[in-house]
């Protein structure tokens, strides 16, 4: 392994690497980090096993060792003790005999050769040639020649006659003289066992010696490997992860050097070859982004700025026919032939873009006023006005064009292709090939009108709608018939908001469904609550709004008619509106609808009766109860006379079809005057009682309290 520099080290390349199929192959492996590390680890591992066999074996011949001694040791004691207490008995006989007393001499003698077996026995037992072996050697000789002396010995105690007192001294101290010898013999076994001792002390330190050097040849292998690994390992593997984190930073053209052939070195070289592959891609994938390859123009990854553009966004009207008629090649010929007029159109430094399929995008340069790009969008009016040869078909093409100017707070480009986008819309649904400039106000509404259509799912489950109600009142008498249940919107952040601002919206996002049937449910219930709290309520109705959208749908009908059937709604209290308008619009469906929702019990009322354009003949089949009034036919730009003919044959045509009739906006005594003498029975208005809470209404339903009672229902009261 080279040991001279690392595998790898960071760098930045001057130029990519080659690609290896057009160049000299690289010089193929000559070091394999595998078998060094792969030996390395073998030797380690050869290390500690023989360091373990050392300590065991060391370990266990020690313990043998100390096992051995003490166990001869214990032997020759015991062996020496035996034959001592042997010696003391036999020398008791003896004084016996030397004093004539009565002993057996058979058994004297037996016992003295049990003492010699017993001396063989402790001589066997001693190690040969040492002092305790001689020792007793000489003991058992000794002994022999003091007994003997004494004609104690052998046969020689059968013919022992008379008395020998005057013996017994020199016998005793003969026996005394041995049994010093014995002791000789236990002080040589204790100067053996030290010997042992000293040997298993000299094991020891060899076993400390041998472990100590085992030790330090490890740490010495530790520290060699690990320089080894942070030289061959840790510091190539950093330099590959540095360049990783450049590759990922979109420093594509960074390279790793290479030093050696192993693998890492290798490694090396794949990454190499892979950050040029992802370079060459970068490149390819920055052109086509920033070129489209249909018109050769400016795609939408052009990265252009300038402080002070003004940016047209073109539509190409109709253009959909186009490729329906003749197809999709010749659509594209068609775009490449406008993308050339278009690019005829601007100034040289103008940026034309094709945004993808019919629409482009025109950066105009340095302008400040936006004169610049209106003056290149009637050049391009006056470019498309020539026809286009496509194949043999001759085509008439027009655009819709929106142009926005970069203010000082429109930073984002984006949001001033949002902006140049929202004027085309404007320029489109103005009435096609027009030119429309950006309108701050309108996208502002546009803006605001989105946000509410992503909040008003939220509204229902947050329980962020209110219930207002307006009594509905005759206006003979005064009294409360009925009330309209007005929803309102508690927004969180913009307040009280009016049905007006967001019941529309709740129609195109389809969520109506849920607010119709929560006003239906909540409000239902709570007249229920009145009728059957408040004695004079007991005929009260309440009149729910209906969006014409909640009825062709099958499962809001569906969530309607389960409100209905609850007992607690008291269906045949519940007027269901819909306006003339609405209607109209979903005659066959909204009818149909009706007469479904009418077998629970409920009744219809048409709402702004006299501003939609149904028939009479439809009318006449309506599932209606009720006729509610439009509050123009009130208003002041008709004059008395018009109003009150036009309010006589609404009501003469309401009586002809037995429909009873409600008059809305009732807002002027002369108005409510007037209503009387055409003998209109009800009517609802801000000059009766204007829309309230709950808690209000209750109060004043409590009351009992008329709403600007007829002159006879006043005279009445003065005389009750």
């Amino acid at each position: 392994m080279d040991a001279q520099a690392p595998v790898i080290a960071s760098g930045t390349a001057a130029a990519p690497p080659k690609d290896p199929a057009a160049g000299p192959a690289a010089p193929g492996r000559t070091w394999s980090l595998r078998r060094e590390w792969s030996r390395a680890f073998l030797l380690m591992l050869a290390a500690l096993l023989i360091g373990a066999v050392v300590t065991i074996v060391g370990v266990r011949g020690l313990m043998d060792q100390v096992q051995d001694t003490s166990g001869r040791l214990q032997l020759e004691l015991e062996k020496v003790e035996i034959l001592r207490s042997a010696l003391d008995g036999h020398e008791q006989l003896g004084h016996q005999l030397l004093s004539n007393a009565p002993v057996d001499r058979s058994a004297f003698l037996r016992q003295q050769e049990e003492i010699s077996l017993l001396f063989e026995d402790v001589a066997a037992v001693l190690p040969a040639e040492t002092e305790g072996r001689a020792t007793v050697v000489a003991a058992r000789q000794f002994w022999q020649e003091a007994l003997t002396e004494h004609g104690l010995w052998g046969s020689t105690v059968l013919s022992l006659q008379g008395s020998h007192v005057e013996e017994t001294p020199a016998l005793a101290a003969s026996s005394a003289e041995i049994r010093n010898r014995l002791a000789d013999i236990r002080r040589y076994s204790l100067v053996e066992m030290d010997n042992g001792l000293a040997h298993s002390a000299e094991l020891e330190r060899f076993l400390v010696i041998a472990r100590s050097i085992l030790f330090v040849v490890a740490v010495g292998a530790t520290v060699y490997f690990r320089r080894r690994m942070v030289k061959d390992l840790m510091r190539p593997v950093g330099s590959l992860h540095q360049g990783v984190r450049k590759l990922q930073a979109g420093n594509y053209k960074h390279r790793i050097e290479v030093f050696r052939r192993d693998e890492l070195g290798e490694l090396a070289d794949a990454f190499n070859g892979m950050a040029a592959a992802v370079h060459s891609s970068h490149e390819a994938l920055t052109h086509r982004a920033t070129h489209d390859p249909l018109t050769a123009s400016f795609g939408t990854g052009s990265t252009r700025r300038n402080r002070n553009e003004g940016l047209l966004f073109i539509d190409i009207d109709d253009f959909k026919e186009v490729n329906d008629s003749l197809g999709h090649e010749r659509g594209d010929a068609l775009l490449i032939q406008l993308a050339a007029r278009l690019k005829g159109c601007v100034r040289s430094d103008d940026v034309v873009a094709r945004l993808g399929g019919d629409e482009f995008a025109i950066v105009v340069m340095d302008d400040d006023a936006g004169s610049v790009t209106a003056g290149i969008a009637e050049r391009i009016h006056g470019a498309l006005r020539a026809p286009f040869f496509v194949g043999d078909d001759r085509l008439t093409v027009t655009a819709s064009m929106g142009a926005a100017q970069r203010r000082p707070e429109t930073t984002d480009a984006a949001e001033l292709l949002r902006q140049a986008d929202f004027a085309m819309y404007l320029a489109k649904h103005g009435g096609k090939a027009r030119f429309q400039l950006f309108d701050a106000e309108g996208y502002d509404h546009m803006t605001y009108r989105a946000a509410l259509k992503r909040d008003l799912a939220s509204a229902v489950p947050a329980g962020q709608l209110r219930l207002e109600y307006q009594p509905i009142a005759d206006l003979n008498s005064g009294a409360i018939l009925g009330l309209e249940a007005l929803v309102r919107w508690e927004h969180p952040t913009l307040g009280l908001l009016a049905p007006s601002e967001f019941i529309p919206l709740a129609e195109e996002t389809g969520d109506i469904d849920a607010v119709g049937c929560w006003v239906l449910d909540n409000a239902s219930r709570q007249a229920a609550s009145w009728r059957t709290s408040l004695p004079q309520c007991e005929g009260l109705w309440v009149a729910i709004n209906l969006s014409t959208i909640q009825l062709p749908n099958p499962r809001n009908l569906a969530a309607i008619k389960r409100i209905l059937a609850d007992p607690a709604a008291q269906a045949d209290k519940v007027v269901l509106e819909v306006t003339e308008t609405a209607l109209a619009g979903s005659m066959d469906g909204g009818i149909a609808a009706l007469k479904t929702l009418k077998e629970s019990g409920v009744r219809v009322a048409i709402d702004d009766f006299g501003t939609g354009y149904s028939s009479l003949s439809s009318l006449a089949v309506l599932p209606a109860d009720i006729l509610k009034i439009d509050r123009s036919f009130l208003g002041r730009q008709s004059s008395e006379a018009q109003s009150a003919a036009m309010l006589e044959g609404i009501l003469g045509l309401a009586r002809m079809l037995s429909l009873e009739v409600i008059a809305e906006g009732v807002e002027e005594p002369g108005q409510l005057d007037l209503l009387r003498a055409l003998d209109c029975r009800m009517g609802q208005g801000y000059f009766l009682a204007r829309p309230a809470s709950a808690e209000a209404i209750e109060s004043l339903l409590a009351s009992g309290a008329r709403l600007q009672a007829g002159p006879a229902e006043l005279e009445q009261a003065v005389d009750s």
